[in-house]
């Protein structure tokens, strides 16, 4: 498998939180496709075919719980979901895996926590 092929849609509405992660992930060896909202991740996956999404949980048009169980009806396992989130409490936490979410990721995210899910291809 090429690295063209270790695809990944990250998914923010805050543009210097996905212009640092996928710079990151970019330099890493990782093709990453940004979406902004719910609607455009959806669009994303659909047409991008990433073998994970890291989903924001608090998106402008529905949260991202909303989008993981959208995107996990879809796309069953071959697709891994990692719920990014500011809120770093139990509840939270609980309600992205009851989303089907396979991992959480608590703000901010740094190049070493990255790395634990997306170790240097290059």
């Amino acid at each position: 498998m090429s690295t063209e092929d270790i695809r990944v849609v990250l998914v923010d509405d805050d543009i210097d939180t996905c212009e640092t992660l996928s710079s990151l992930l970019q330099f890493d060896g990782y093709s990453v496709r940004v979406a902004t909202t719910a609607q455009d991740a959806i669009i994303a996956v659909n047409e991008y075919q990433p073998v994970c999404a890291l989903v924001d949980l608090g998106l402008p048009d529905f949260d991202g719980c909303e989008l993981s169980k959208r995107l996990r009806a879809a796309h069953g396992s071959d697709l891994v979901l990692i719920a990014v989130t500011g809120r770093s409490g139990e509840k939270e936490h609980n309600e992205a895996m009851a989303a089907g979410v396979d991992h959480v990721l608590c703000k901010p995210l740094s190049q070493e926590s990255l790395r634990r899910f997306f170790p240097p291809l290059n």
